[in-house]
């Protein structure tokens, strides 16, 4: 009866809030994002910077995507959620107005991929906050809908990051009004935060047993059938985008202007992102999650394949691009919803940012490659490169899934044999 009691008590202290709120909290990580891929991407390539240079900037800002479960059980075992998401956003914020001042040169370079590897260190931190009080306050039922509006943030911001940025640069000033009016915007999307309640720490509780509790988390789940195939389909390359966020450097490619490029990469992507997004999150929460995320990669994978294979011209690469944003989004609000399927209160930090380690780690390596790809075999090439991944990936899972069934299964056919 007293644990009962204790549990309403925390349930009453919680405040959940409406998914679409999700996308304000989710948006900073992808407004820096897109500066870099898309407004320094572009403007690097323009001041003699080579596309496997900007690659390799690109690369060390996603690189703390892979290295989310060193923040998980930070954030786990310290300060509550919300706090860890406010400090980190304003650090985060401030690392990237440090692009105002950075030089776009290739002297700059190392100096730039510091910075990069840096803002994506903290806007990742950020981002794994809002899982953990997510995970503490919203039912398994609704954690669709979340991932759809997390990817709608993620996304939207990047695109919106990337045009709004490459717009400001080239009509209002250059990379300082950009990148200060980015993290302006970054700071302006943690309001949600104001309404939001987790649970508060426990005080007093020795760090080790709480370091050993969070990751006994992980371990229970990685140990059972449906834990290891979430591993293993976030972490195949598939549904990842890795050429896209290349598309500002080899714009040319399809003989459009700056402008062009703004425009696309930026407000209609992230448009675009809008509906494939509700639609992978929403379909998650009516049909099992794991097959609408391969059905969706399989999508971004015949989506890349046809604008590698289409006409290299405006037109095309309009078309190409608002499509793709489209499959990107249904497919990463997808793979949001099947690591949120499995996340309690306990270790969700840890438990959500070891799964989004997993799943990011492709996204740093397909992206070195496929950029060393397109140095030698063109965009096509490059586009071929990642959506064959894909095809072989999602194959290679479905047919894991396929042989490795589940006991209960196995144990009814050898009791009808007998």
């Amino acid at each position: 009866m007293a644990a009962t009691t204790q549990t309403a008590g925390i349930e009453a202290r919680l405040r959940e809030l409406p998914p679409p709120l999700y996308g304000f909290l989710y948006a900073p990580q992808g407004l820096t994002t897109g500066f870099v891929t898309v407004t320094l991407g572009y403007l690097l390539t323009h001041n003699g910077v080579s596309v496997a240079a900007v690659g390799a900037v690109v690369g060390l800002h996603l690189l703390p995507l892979t290295w989310k479960f060193v923040a998980g059980p930070v954030i786990d075992t310290s300060l509550t959620p919300r706090i860890w998401c406010a400090l980190t956003l304003v650090i985060g914020a401030a690392l990237l107005a440090g692009f105002a001042v950075a030089p776009l040169t290739p002297a700059g370079v190392p100096a730039l991929g510091a910075l990069a590897l840096a803002a994506g260190a903290a806007m990742t931190a950020s981002s794994s906050s809002v899982t953990a009080a997510m995970a503490q306050t919203t039912p398994s039922e609704r954690r669709g809908g979340v991932a759809a509006w997390q990817q709608i943030g993620a996304l939207g911001g990047t695109g919106l990051g990337g045009g709004l940025g490459l717009w400001i640069a080239e009509h209002a000033g250059g990379q300082a009004p950009a990148a200060l009016t980015l993290a302006a915007l970054c700071l302006a999307c943690a309001w949600p935060l104001v309404l939001l309640r987790t649970e508060a720490r426990e005080a007093g509780l020795p760090l080790w047993p709480r370091l050993v509790d969070v990751w006994g988390a992980f371990w229970a789940l990685a140990r059972t059938r449906s834990g290891a195939l979430i591993i293993l389909v976030v972490t195949l390359p598939a549904a990842l985008g890795a050429a896209t966020n290349l598309l500002s450097a080899v714009a040319g490619d399809w003989h459009v202007s700056a402008d062009l490029v703004a425009l696309m990469l930026g407000a209609v992507s992230g448009v675009a992102n809008l509906p494939g997004c509700l639609i992978g999150g929403y379909l998650c929460d009516r049909f099992p999650r794991r097959t609408v995320y391969v059905i969706a990669a399989l999508g971004c994978a015949l989506g890349e394949a046809a604008m590698a294979l289409g006409p290299h011209t405006p037109l095309a690469f309009c078309a190409f691009v608002t499509l793709n944003a489209v499959l990107l989004g249904a497919a990463w609000a997808a793979v949001s919803a099947v690591v949120f399927d499995k996340l309690s209160g306990r270790g969700a930090a840890t438990v959500a940012s070891a799964l989004s380690s997993f799943a990011n780690l492709p996204v740093l390596v397909v992206t070195v490659i496929v950029a060393r790809v397109q140095v030698k075999q063109g965009s096509t090439g490059m586009l071929l490169t990642e959506a064959g991944m894909a095809v072989v990936a999602m194959a290679l899972y479905w047919a894991v899934a396929s042989l490795w069934r589940p006991a209960k299964d196995v144990a009814v056919e050898l009791a009808a044999a007998a």
